[in-house]
């Protein structure tokens, strides 16, 4: 008897009791979800951060590189923007990585890096800006910017790497307690089903078992009616929390589907990125813009045109799987086509579906059928406020462009219409630099026939005037002579200078040789000063030389001696009388340093690098007191460099020039 009571209060409070457990065991499998599912988005928060790091970096770089060839202020503004979404984004990722240890150390890295390659973006534009254009290409070619790039990425992809793998332990985890919960509801509500149906059996057996006792049986079982509309409750309670517990998970897939998306798609917006930037040609930066957005979107064709300089004319210069148009095909900008439509309107045409192209674009509708076209995009292509081309985009069945479409067709147009700029402005510089290297060649070929032209007849009269003063031709009276004398002074000038014109001219058309010998600096001194005092004496000018002993220079000897004969007849020429010219040979370094210095007139500082360029003096004024043809300074800094050296200058108005070139030191 005491057993029956037994089975009748377990049978009347167990299911209760199960059902309670189980909404206990599911409250804490749904925290448990929760929780792993705010781990999964700090996750996504870090791979979105260092995603938004690296893309404003590429930013500012396209911002540095484009205000480098085009001088045009306005990539000045996208650069000062990637300064700050960097800025941002570092902002944002740093408090994300802080509880990991490696992480934090990456980010620190990161940090500094980024922030050294914008220093560097930096200094490349103030170069530019104040006239250093050559100073600043070679920052951005030869300078720290790649590296620092490079290990901006390896950061990144270090950081994405760790956090995507401890993502993928969070997915794993969050699935895990998802079913967990499933299964739970799911046990919790057949057992308590079970026990119901036990429940019914055992009453069903004291009913018939206990007739006589009606009334308690009655109350009994109004007892099991009112458990049974609880058990109910409870079941449509579990029923309700599984079907939640669907919806959440469906919409877990749904964000996780958009986040791999996005993910992708910027992996495909930097892959197109670091594409174009090693692009220059338009036909190679056209393919790949299209090609790109064919693989990104899933198109099945597609076409880039480019607007004509006068704004009247499409041209089409790259598409892909059109078959009724071809390459350099062309359209009036008016036209009432889909892609002159949006490059005319500088606004997006998406069409979805086939019905949508006849009622907006009947004209269109037989020559797309031909590829079975049903949807297309058309993307006007900016650069600041200009449209210079536009994107055709088509599918061959219906398509729907979600938020995330048209943002990626932006952004990729965005940087299409930077990149087609940059190559278009590449192509003009080429043409410029292969006419004036051509307009060069020229005028050293034609520099060098005169020289050689004029060196004959000229030496020939030199030979005359001499003859004449020696008395060859009869007595020559003081006068005279002192004329005939001049003329010689005046035609040796005049076959130095032509000498200057023809070494240029071998300079400039490349056909100067060197014969490099071990040569100590002591020696090119020693004979280098008899040579020019002659013409010190005739300004009394003091020559002073000096030279460390045991230095080695590998140079060509009478190039050497052509550099310095130029820079000390320079020295004098343009020292007062009575001032010091002084000639020294010392160490630096692992170099040997020839100096030439003077306490003459001194050169402005601006107007130290242009020198050196042929046909060049400082001014009118020292043009008319000391005669030249300008070429002596360029052509000793090319011959230095021919044999491995370097000529350069430090001077000051009023206080004199010092004129260096060094070479590496060897051995003796």
């Amino acid at each position: 008897m005491r057993r029956r009571r037994v089975g009748r209060r377990v049978a009347v409070f167990g299911p209760a009791a199960i059902v309670v457990i189980c909404g206990v065991l599911s409250l804490g499998a749904l925290s448990r979800v929760l929780a792993t599912r705010a781990t999964v988005a700090h996750s996504r928060n870090v791979l979105d951060a260092t995603s938004a790091v690296l893309t404003s970096l590429l930013d500012a770089e396209t911002g540095e590189r484009g205000y480098l060839l085009t001088r045009d202020t306005v990539f000045l503004a996208p650069l000062q923007g990637a300064r700050l979404r960097t800025e941002q984004a570092l902002t944002r990722l740093q408090p994300l990585v802080m509880g990991r240890v490696d992480e934090r150390g990456r980010f620190d890295t990161l940090a500094m890096r980024a922030r050294e390659r914008l220093a560097s973006l930096d200094t490349a534009i103030a170069d530019a800006q104040h006239g250093q254009a050559e100073l600043a290409v070679g920052i951005v070619r030869h300078g720290p910017g790649k590296q620092l790039m490079d290990e901006a990425r390896r950061q990144i992809a270090a950081i994405q790497a760790s956090e995507e793998n401890v993502l993928g332990a969070r997915q794993r985890s969050e699935a895990a307690w998802r079913r967990a919960a499933v299964l739970i509801q799911a046990i919790g509500t057949l057992i308590a089903g079970l026990l119901a149906l036990l429940v019914n059996r055992n009453f069903d057996r004291a009913l018939r078992d206990r007739r006589v006792a009606l009334d308690e049986a009655h109350s009994a079982n109004e007892r099991l009616q009112d458990q049974a509309i609880e058990l109910e409750q409870q079941a449509e309670a579990a029923q309700l929390a599984a079907f939640e517990a669907e919806q959440a998970t469906e919409q877990a897939q749904t964000a996780l589907h958009a986040a791999e998306e996005s993910e992708r798609r910027a992996e495909r917006l930097q892959a197109a990125t670091e594409a174009l930037s090693s692009a220059l040609s338009l036909e190679d930066v056209s393919a790949l813009i299209i090609d790109q957005a064919i693989a990104a979107l899933g198109a099945s064709s597609a076409a880039l045109a480019a607007l004509s300089d006068d704004g009247r004319v499409v041209r089409f210069v790259a598409m892909r799987g059109i078959s009724v148009l071809k390459i350099g095909d062309t359209v009036p900008l008016d036209a009432a086509l889909p892609l002159p439509t949006a490059m005319r309107r500088a606004q997006p045409v998406f069409v979805e579906r086939v019905e949508q192209v006849r009622e907006v674009f009947p004209e269109v509708v037989p020559r797309q059928a031909v590829d079975g076209v049903q949807a297309f995009a058309a993307i006007p292509m900016e650069n600041g406020e200009r449209v210079v081309g536009g994107l055709l985009i088509r599918f061959n069945a219906p398509h729907v462009f979600s938020p995330a479409d048209r943002s990626f067709m932006s952004a990729l147009s965005r940087i299409a219409a930077e990149t087609f700029e940059r190559a278009r402005l590449f192509e003009a510089e080429r043409s410029a630099r292969t006419a004036a290297e051509s307009a060069n060649r020229a005028k050293a070929a034609f520099l060098a026939s005169m020289s050689h032209e004029l060196r004959t007849p000229l030496q020939a009269a030199l030979g005359f005037a001499q003859l004449l003063r020696s008395g060859v031709f009869g007595p020559v009276n003081q006068e005279q002579g002192d004329a005939l004398a001049r003329v010689e002074r005046s035609q040796t000038h005049l076959a130095r200078l032509i000498d200057d014109i023809h070494d240029f001219a071998r300079l400039e058309a490349g056909r100067v040789r060197v014969l490099l010998e071990a040569v100590a600096a002591k020696e090119i001194i020693d004979d280098l000063v008899p040579l020019v005092e002659p013409q010190a004496v005739v300004k009394n000018i003091s020559i002073i030389s000096r030279s460390t002993d045991g230095l080695v220079v590998a140079v060509d000897r009478q190039r050497m001696r052509q550099i310095l004969l130029n820079l000390v007849g320079n020295a004098i020429k343009f020292t007062d009388p009575g001032g010091a010219v002084r000639i020294a040979a010392r160490p630096d370094a692992n170099r040997v340093r020839f100096e030439v210095q003077d306490n003459g007139l001194g050169i402005p500082a601006d107007r130290l690098k242009e020198i050196f360029e042929p046909f060049v003096q400082v001014d009118d004024a020292l043009t008319r007191t000391a005669s030249g043809a300008g070429l002596g300074l360029a052509i000793s800094r090319d011959l230095a460099r021919a044999m491995g050296g370097e000529l350069s200058v430090q001077s000051e108005p009023g206080k004199g020039s010092v004129f260096s070139v060094i070479f590496p030191a060897i051995s003796d």
